[in-house]
C-alpha cells in the first residue's frame, strides 16, 4: 500500500521563494492546458447541433429524449487536446422508455447521426456509445453520446438517479449515474482546503433544459485546488500515454477524477488541523490517490473503484481482465509525483528544466515555463528548477531574452498573475 503524508510531512513555515515561484508556474501550467475560449464555442456550437438532432430525431425510436452534458465537461475538469489527440466530449441522450435491445438502441442511434450529422470525421459505433467527430478538421474534438434509460424505479426524466446505458459486447444494460456523480464531484470540490493565507471554495449554479448546455467557458476553467490538481493529472497522463501508445491501457479520466476527488476530501480535512499551501495540498492529493480504492487488487481478489452514487458501477472493472492497467497506473503514479516535483530540482541550464516540464506536461507547459522564466527573471524574482548560479545568472541578465535563444522582449514585462488560488490570488 501507499502511505499518505501526515500533518508532520508538512512542518509549520514559512514557504520558500522557490516553492512559491514552482506554485505559481504549475498554476500557470494549468491555465495553459485548459481548453482555450476559441476552442470551446466551436466546441459549444458542434454540440448545440447534435442536441437539436437529438431532440427532433427522424427515427420514432429515439422520440422525446433529454440530452445533457456528462463527463469531464460536467466535472468541469476538461483540458485541450495533445499531439493527436481530441477533446472527448460526453452527452447522454436519456429516452423515456425503448422497446428496443442495447445492441438495437446503439445502431439506431449510430444509424440517426449517420444520416444527419455534418462531419468530416464520420460517426462511429462504439461499445457504448456512438462518436461524432467533428466536421471543422481543424479543431481536435469528438462527441460520445451514450444512450441511456432510466433504471427501475426512477422517474426522473432529466438524467438524475441511476440510469442503464447499452453495453454492445455484453449485449446488456450497464448500471451508470452520470448526474448524480458530477453533483458528488462539485460537491467535494466546494469543500474548502485552508491555505495559508484563506480558505477556498467554488461554487457554480447548475443549468437545465431541454437539450442542456455545457457549462460556461468561465466555468470550465475556474481554479480551485481539486480541478487545478485533476487537470494536471489529465494533462500528464495524456502526455505519458504518448510516450506508451495510443492503446496503452492508462488510466480512463473517470478513475482519475474520481481517486482524486476522494483524496481531496482527506487534504481538505487535514488542512483544517494545519494550513497548506497550495502546492503541498495539489502534492498530498496525487500521493494519497492510490489508498482511495474501494477494493485493492494487490491486496485482494479484485479491484474495485465504485461510483460513489451507483456502487453498481466499477470504474477500475477492465482492471480485473487485464492486469496492464494497475501496472501502469503505478508507473504513471511515479511519474507523476515526480513531476509535480520539477520546480524543486536544481538545473545548471534553463533549457534542461525545460525539457523535463515538457517531457512532463506536454508543449504549451514547456511554453508557458519558457515565458515565466523570462519574466520573472527581468523582474529579479525567484527561479523554480534552477541552481542557484544558473538563476543568479539570469536574474543579472536583466532583459534575458538573448539568453533563451532569443525568444523574450525587448524590455522586461510585468509578470503574468494566475489566476486566483487562495493565497496566489
Amino acid at each position: 500500500m501507499y502511505d499518505g503524508l501526515t500533518t508532520s510531512t508538512f512542518p509549520t513555515r514559512r514557504a520558500s521563494p522557490q516553492e512559491v515561484a514552482w506554485e505559481k508556474l504549475l498554476l500557470e501550467i494549468v491555465e495553459a492546458v485548459s481548453v482555450p475560449a476559441s476552442d470551446y464555442e466551436r466546441i459549444e456550437s458542434h454540440y448545440n447541433a447534435i442536441s437539436e438532432i437529438l431532440i427532433e430525431p427522424d427515427d420514432p425510436e429515439l422520440a422525446d429524449g433529454h440530452v445533457f452534458p456528462q463527463g469531464s465537461f460536467l466535472t468541469r475538469t476538461v483540458v485541450r487536446a495533445l499531439g493527436k489527440g481530441e477533446i472527448d466530449v460526453d452527452a447522454i441522450l436519456l429516452l423515456q422508455e425503448t422497446a428496443l435491445t442495447p445492441r438495437a438502441l446503439l445502431e439506431t442511434l449510430h444509424a440517426e447521426l449517420e444520416a444527419r450529422a455534418r462531419t468530416q470525421g464520420g460517426v462511429e459505433r462504439r461499445n457504448r456509445c456512438v462518436t461524432v467527430h467533428y466536421a471543422d478538421a481543424s479543431l481536435p474534438a469528438h462527441l460520445d453520446v451514450t444512450p441511456a434509460i432510466a433504471s427501475n424505479g426512477n422517474n426522473d426524466d432529466e438524467g438524475w438517479g441511476p440510469l442503464e446505458v447499452p453495453d454492445y459486447k455484453q449485449a446488456d444494460w450497464h448500471p451508470t449515474n452520470p448526474r448524480d456523480f458530477a453533483d458528488w464531484f462539485n460537491d467535494i470540490s466546494e469543500t474548502p482546503i485552508l491555505l495559508e493565507q484563506g480558505t477556498v471554495s467554488f461554487t457554480e449554479a447548475r443549468k437545465r433544459a431541454d437539450a442542456e448546455q455545457l457549462p460556461s467557458h468561465e466555468a470550465i476553467n475556474a481554479f480551485d485546488p481539486l480541478r487545478a490538481t485533476v487537470k494536471l493529472m489529465k494533462r500528464h497522463r495524456d502526455v505519458f500515454r504518448e510516450r506508451h501508445g495510443a492503446e496503452a491501457p492508462v488510466p480512463i479520466s473517470v478513475v482519475i477524477t474520481t481517486l482524486a476527488a476522494k483524496a481531496y476530501k482527506e487534504v481538505a480535512e487535514l488542512s483544517q488541523k494545519q494550513p497548506l499551501t497550495a502546492l503541498q495540498a495539489i502534492r498530498e492529493i496525487i500521493t494519497r490517490m492510490p489508498n482511495q480504492f474501494d477494493e485493492d487488487g494487490r491486496t485482494g481478489s479484485e479491484w474495485r473503484l465504485c461510483n460513489p452514487r451507483r456502487r453498481a458501477e466499477n470504474f477500475a472493472e477492465k482492471w480485473n481482465r487485464d492486469p496492464a492497467y494497475a501496472a501502469l497506473f503505478e508507473k504513471w503514479h511515479g511519474e507523476l509525483a515526480s513531476a509535480v516535483g520539477l520546480g524543486f530540482a536544481a538545473f545548471s541550464e534553463e533549457r534542461a528544466f525545460e525539457e523535463e516540464v515538457l517531457a512532463a506536461f506536454g508543449p504549451e507547459a514547456r511554453k508557458q515555463t519558457r515565458s515565466f522564466l523570462l519574466e520573472e527573471a527581468g523582474l529579479g524574482h525567484p527561479l523554480p528548477g534552477l541552481d542557484d548560479t544558473t538563476a543568479e545568472r539570469l536574474r543579472k541578465a536583466g532583459v534575458v531574452g538573448a539568453t533563451f535563444r532569443g525568444l523574450g522582449d525587448a524590455e522586461p514585462r510585468q509578470a503574468a498573475q494566475p489566476k486566483s488560488l487562495g493565497r496566489l490570488g
